[in-house]
């Protein structure tokens, strides 16, 4: 089940410069991303997508996976060369076949506070 999308818009990458981060959220307009390299993007979107699925206690109830098993982990994957990231609920078993896919680990902070950049304006 896909949860949330993001996108890294450029007319120039992956040449530095300034790239934005598209959220499938409607109204979530994070921050235009200055890019010293377009790694910076790519963390700015993993780092983006962490901040909507740690505002989740777990997965949704009822939450399948796409192989329609219980779906028990948010596992933040992305493809098209690191350009569109996605935050889905997924098994333990097809978490497990996704060889760069991240399981959403709670954070271990006070405040609770977006990271910075991550928030929606």
């Amino acid at each position: 089940m896909q949860l949330w999308t993001v996108t890294i818009v450029s007319d120039r990458y992956p040449a530095p410069g300034r790239m934005e981060l598209h959220c499938s959220e409607p109204g979530c307009r994070p921050d235009p991303v200055p890019l010293p390299a377009p790694s910076a993007a790519r963390t700015a979107a993993a780092g983006h997508l962490a901040w909507h699925g740690r505002r989740l206690e777990a997965a949704p109830a009822g939450a399948r996976c796409v192989c329609r098993a219980e779906a028990v982990h948010r596992v933040i994957t992305h493809s098209e060369a690191g350009r569109v990231w996605r935050l889905a609920a997924l098994c333990g078993p097809c978490t497990e076949s996704l060889p760069d896919a991240r399981v959403l680990r709670p954070l271990n902070h006070r405040d609770g506070a977006p990271p910075r950049g991550a928030g929606p304006r």
